[in-house]
């Protein structure tokens, strides 16, 4: 198998001139559902930051509304080598709150963790090879075959909701189709919990399912689409992220734009022939690759 795009990138980046900004490797907005309905949102962005030489993962979750309603959010960084380095954790369910400073040095992570009113310090040593969860596709990608069907990845990942070690496995199945894209179905297992997730061969998660729970996402192509109907707050995600996050640098908003633009194409005449790039079919998969 062809070492996808994003794998390339994960191996040439170190030698990106210092000066150059920090490249954005994904950023997206899911819905998020329960059976059929439209209870929520997510904004995740991934970037490598080429001066530091550090990969970030930044997301933003919403659930529920009034008094049912649920936030948590995460920005993590990671060495070149994707070990951790530092996070900050934060949720919000009602009147419960619960936030985590996280700090990785020498092979120990030092955690203050605020949760009920309560603070307490958390210090514990890191194993070699433990990662931040949130980098999981990330550590897949790097490995020595990259994602491939039918392998096995057995691991052991920091829960920055718990600042605790826990083992995990994904099991990656044969090549799909999701929503007309080309994805691997990963069954991943992780803190006594399962959950499938549709990722392309870019690293890209284009869906989940917690099993047993009812709860799926789904990336769509617009932030609009994702926060239709919900509580949204754009100085909030600009506080967070530092810019409202525009979610095209996915394939699934990719393919919508090159939609757009083929309909708003002038129709050929005579005098115009055909326009650059009319005529020529592209499966939905291929978009954005």
């Amino acid at each position: 198998m062809v070492r996808n795009k994003l794998a390339a990138i994960l191996g040439v980046l170190l030698i990106i001139p210092l000066g150059s900004r920090a490249d954005v490797l994904y950023e997206g907005y899911s819905k998020v559902l329960s059976g059929d309905t439209h209870i929520g949102y997510v904004v995740n962005r991934y970037e490598f930051d080429t001066k530091k030489k550090q990969f970030i993962s930044t997301y933003f979750i919403k659930t529920g509304k009034g008094p049912t309603e649920t936030t948590e959010s995460l920005k993590a960084v990671a060495d070149s080598e994707l070990g951790p380095i530092s996070y900050e954790y934060t949720s919000l369910a009602g009147k419960e709150s619960k936030m985590i400073d996280a700090k990785f040095k020498a092979g120990t992570m030092t955690a203050m963790v605020n949760s009920a009113g309560r603070t307490q310090k958390v210090e514990k040593k890191i194993p070699k090879g433990t990662f931040l969860s949130t980098f999981l596709v990330y550590l897949m990608l790097k490995s020595k075959e990259g994602l491939k069907s039918e392998t096995r990845y057995e691991y052991q990942a920091i829960a920055e909701e718990d600042a605790a070690i826990t083992k995990g496995e994904a099991l990656v199945g044969k090549e799909e189709s999701f929503h007309g894209f080309k994805v691997f179905k990963i069954l991943n297992t992780f803190k006594d919990s399962k959950f499938l997730s549709y990722v392309n061969d870019r690293g890209e998660v284009l869906g989940t399912n917690a099993l047993g729970q009812g709860i799926t996402t789904e990336l769509v192509a617009t932030a609009a689409e994702a926060t239709n109907g919900q509580s949204y707050s754009a100085t909030l995600l600009k506080t967070l992220f530092g810019t409202v996050p525009a979610g095209t640098q996915n394939v699934v908003a990719q393919a919508q734009k090159i939609k757009t633009d083929e309909k708003s194409a002038p129709a050929p005449t005579k005098q115009l022939g055909v326009p650059q790039g009319q005529g020529v079919q592209m499966k939905a998969e291929d978009k954005g690759q």
